[in-house]
């Protein structure tokens, strides 16, 4: 993950980059740690069954989207007004298949969350990905890991939300 914070005149922009290969990475570790433990019926290992490499890497591909999908529909709040190119990013260090999320945040965002709502995101995104892949295979920790990826993404709507200061809102005078 990489997060840069970029302070402007009128807010704090936030921006995370999730790498595809390090993902792709994270996930497969934690498929292999699930793995290890997965025993059938007759106490046979289905390590092969449950480890989720590169050669599924089109099955993925398409969890890796459809998390973006799924966190993107919980944050879109925060992620309105945003031009979808940016001169914000270093082209250079965001792959074409890595995730750019940028967060405009109001100057009164408490910045110290920064880290810990990109560590979120980034877990979510490994969680959610486990979750889709054991859909089919293990129906319990499927319904584990989706648990879990639902509790992270009120842990970062939480943390968008802390503010060192009042929330900012337009004057109405009507």
């Amino acid at each position: 993950m990489i997060l840069t914070i970029y302070k402007s005149i009128e807010r704090v922009i936030i921006t995370i980059v999730i790498g595809f290969s390090e993902m792709q990475q994270r996930v497969k570790e934690e498929s292999s740690h699930f793995a290890v433990r997965a025993r059938d019926k007759e106490g046979d290992s289905l390590f092969e069954e449950f480890v989720l490499d590169e050669g599924y890497e089109t099955k993925f591909r398409s969890y890796f989207y459809s998390a973006q999908g799924e966190l993107i529909e919980y944050i879109s709040a925060y992620l309105k007004n945003m031009p979808t190119e940016s001169e914000l990013i270093e082209t250079d260090k965001a792959g074409d298949e890595d995730w750019v999320i940028q967060l405009p945040m109001p100057h009164s965002f408490n910045e110290s969350l920064a880290k810990p709502v990109g560590i979120k995101i980034e877990d979510f995104v490994e969680t959610y990905i486990m979750y889709k892949w054991l859909e089919m295979k293990d129906e319990n920790a499927a319904s584990k890991y989706l648990a879990t990826a639902e509790k992270l993404k009120s842990e970062i709507n939480a943390n968008l939300n802390k503010r060192y200061g009042g929330i900012e809102r337009p004057n109405r005078y009507w």
